[in-house]
């Protein structure tokens, strides 16, 4: 394995990592910031926290914005990846470059308009 890929792999597995630990700190944030608050709400609406109807239905509700939370980092870490990992491939040759600037540079300087050759897109 290369340095690049190397590289490459290790910035995958951040992304994968931070990703994991944001969407379980958001988890244990949301769980712990409305815990109390919607058992307040039970004892008031219900007179009592324990009756076990409500607390399923409490339940229910944030595990779902729990899995949606889930969904749209999953997919923000994706995008993240596919932006870290984009090729640049030369139409007119096999070349092929990771890198804007030095995929730039090769059309410039292997393609360049002159008397036998014209650029084509």
């Amino acid at each position: 394995m290369t340095d690049a890929e190397e590289s490459k792999s290790i910035k995958f597995e951040i992304l994968d990592k931070i990703a994991a630990l944001i969407a379980a700190a958001f988890g244990l944030v949301a769980a712990l910031a409305w815990n109390d608050a919607i058992k307040a709400l039970f004892k008031e609406i219900f007179g009592t926290t324990d009756q076990l109807g409500p607390m399923i239905g409490y339940a229910v509700v944030v595990t779902v914005i729990a899995v949606i939370l889930t969904i749209f980092i999953a997919r923000a870490a994706s995008k993240a990846k596919s932006i870290i990992t984009r090729t640049y491939s030369c139409s007119l040759c096999d070349f092929k470059s990771e890198v804007q600037s030095e995929f730039m540079e090769h059309v410039t300087k292997k393609h360049a308009a002159n008397d036998d050759k014209f650029l084509s897109k």
